[in-house]
């Protein structure tokens, strides 16, 4: 009776060390979604649907087949340099902005060769900005005319450059939905497995396994206009972990209580709603299953590389000849 109190207790005494640890990752996770959220409904609430307006127009160029294979290719070219896919991520984001921007104000759609010129010179300017940490050199602006394949000279994108930073006001730095997946996958409860006292079990594996598959799924998701046009990059990431944790479920033990207290979580700590993210996870799983990509197992090969959601020769739409296998030629 003694050696089985004494494990009770010794139990008791991790799950609070390990609780008490949790908690101190909640609250500075807490504090970097505040400050996220006001980023996100402040500086960088200016989304426009600009394929929605070409769509009206009847522009048969400019479109969401379109839009899709240029951030396929912005992600390829960002894992051949081997700069951190956030990288390709900031540039998504400046191309979805100086297209909406230049839409607007011209109260037209942009021209094709615009729109190109635009998505090369977004993916400069992020590596310029984010690729600081890169263990090389980073290309130079010749570099990046040479990759269009003489399409476009190094002072056009030297100039788009300028006009798209003040186009957007110098705001270069959003919060992303892979940032916000990696602060609310602190709130996905710990949890211990059925049997003796001692046998305490940390969900560690699980959520690691969950945390893969959601930056794959916000990677995923910004190929799909319908869902980068129109939610937020925190709702995007809340989607994403709710639909890898639905998946997980096929592989792995995750009781239904731990999926509803990630929920009361989240909705506690933010302004976010299981209601509002619900269109997203569809939409998540009707581009997930039509995309020729690796498989969901697939991605958690690793736990630190996920491999482009789509690749840009799915779509053949690059010459694959020796170096100019990444030349821009969507």
């Amino acid at each position: 009776i003694l050696a089985v109190s004494h494990l009770i207790f010794i139990s008791q005494i991790a799950k609070m060390e390990l609780s008490s640890s949790i908690r101190s990752k909640r609250d500075k996770a807490r504090e970097e979604i505040c400050t996220m959220l006001q980023q996100e409904t402040s500086t960088y609430s200016n989304r426009f649907d600009y394929l929605a307006y070409a769509a009206r127009e009847k522009n048969e160029k400019i479109h969401a087949r379109f839009r899709r294979t240029i951030c396929s290719w912005l992600f390829e070219v960002v894992d051949h340099f081997q700069y951190d896919r956030e990288v390709a991520v900031y540039a998504i984001y400046y191309l979805d902005t100086a297209a909406a921007i230049r839409t607007k104000k011209q109260d037209k759609t942009i021209k094709r060769r615009e729109y190109q010129l635009i998505s090369v010179t977004s993916l400069y300017l992020a590596i310029k900005i984010h690729g600081g940490h890169h263990n090389t050199s980073r290309p130079d602006i010749q570099s990046f005319a040479n990759l269009t394949n003489g399409k476009f000279r190094a002072k056009e994108i030297e100039r788009t450059e300028i006009d798209m930073l003040i186009m957007m006001k110098w705001n270069v730095s959003p919060p992303s939905a892979s940032r916000f997946v990696v602060n609310f996958i602190y709130f996905i409860p710990e949890y211990w497995g059925q049997g003796n006292p001692d046998e305490l079990k940390s969900s560690k594996n699980e959520i690691l396994s969950i945390f893969e598959v959601s930056r794959y799924l916000t990677e995923l998701a910004l190929h799909v206009s319908d869902i980068s046009s129109n939610y937020n990059a925190s709702e995007i990431a809340f989607a994403s972990i709710l639909r890898a944790m639905d998946d997980a479920k096929d592989n792995t033990y995750i009781p239904d209580w731990v999926r509803e207290e990630f929920i009361s979580n989240i909705t506690k700590s933010t302004s976010l709603t299981i209601t509002s993210v619900l269109p997203i996870c569809s939409l998540l799983n009707e581009y997930f299953r039509s995309t020729p990509s690796c498989s969901e197992q697939d991605i958690t090969t690793s736990h630190h590389k996920v491999h482009s959601p789509v690749s840009v020769r799915t779509y053949h739409t690059l010459e694959v000849q020796g170096d100019s296998s990444h030349q821009y030629r969507p």
